[in-house]
């Protein structure tokens, strides 16, 4: 009898192995059958010109790439509520705030503005490995005296979070003898601190304005001197931020 049970304990192993195997497969199915509302991506974007008038002008007339990368990547797109979530092939328009991602039918598709309150971009080929992650802000910021709801990059986990705003914005230039007019993309960047659902805004990357939001700080110096950390420099700023949230 001693025998017959230790036969049977590969066999139900195995037997649970295909199940939790199957299991994933139906997600993983789930997850690719199913995409986010949207629309049809539009091929031109609209700018402000200096008359205060607006104009609507191709992509392609305009230099560089509205896109935080212009590869369709894995991501985890996450909806208001725990049954809104899809995985698919997405971009992020820094210069629209737009998610694009990519239906059944390898459509370019645009979801439904504030629809994605977060995106987790994976590792190709392994969406177990988080490759960058981005909030759709919660708290309306200030972005030159105009209040803007934008996705932010979430730089590091814990309580302390440095975002970054990468806004990205169409700029114009004149060219033929001020007969013509050429556009390109030109970067912005600002970074918030965030605590306690609380975003505020950092002037600049340096030493005193980062240590200000952190209570005691100076218990730190140490750390910082021996690690020679430069808070101009963002990688830099990050490490400390992921210190620091490791010791409280």
């Amino acid at each position: 009898m001693k025998t017959n049970k230790v036969q049977k304990r590969p066999l139900n192993g195995l037997l649970l192995l295909i199940a939790l195997l199957f299991s994933n497969f139906l997600t993983a199915q789930v997850f690719i059958e199913n995409h986010p509302g949207g629309n049809a991506k539009d091929p031109t974007i609209m700018i402000w010109l200096s008359d205060g008038l607006q104009k609507r002008i191709p992509y392609e007339n305009i230099k560089g790439s509205p896109f935080w990368s212009d590869e369709w990547k894995p991501a985890t797109l996450y909806g208001e509520t725990s049954k809104e979530l899809w995985l698919c092939k997405t971009k992020l328009n820094l210069a629209t705030g737009e998610v694009y991602y990519m239906d059944n039918q390898n459509n370019e598709m645009v979801a439904t503005p504030g629809l994605i309150k977060k995106i987790v971009f994976h590792k190709e080929g392994d969406t177990g490995i988080t490759s960058a992650v981005f909030i759709y802000n919660y708290q309306a910021l200030q972005l030159n005296n105009q209040t803007v709801n934008v996705y932010l990059q979430v730089l590091n986990e814990g309580k302390y979070q440095l975002l970054k705003l990468h806004n990205r914005k169409v700029s114009s230039a004149d060219s033929m003898f001020g007969t013509l007019k050429r556009y390109y993309f030109s970067d912005e960047i600002k970074y918030f601190v965030a605590q306690d659902r609380k975003t505020e805004p950092v002037k600049k990357l340096n030493k005193e304005n980062i240590l200000a939001y952190f209570p005691v700080s100076s218990l730190y110096s140490d750390w910082v001197a021996q690690n020679k950390i430069d808070f101009r420099k963002e990688e830099q700023v990050v490490a400390f931020f992921n210190y620091y949230n490791s010791k409280n």
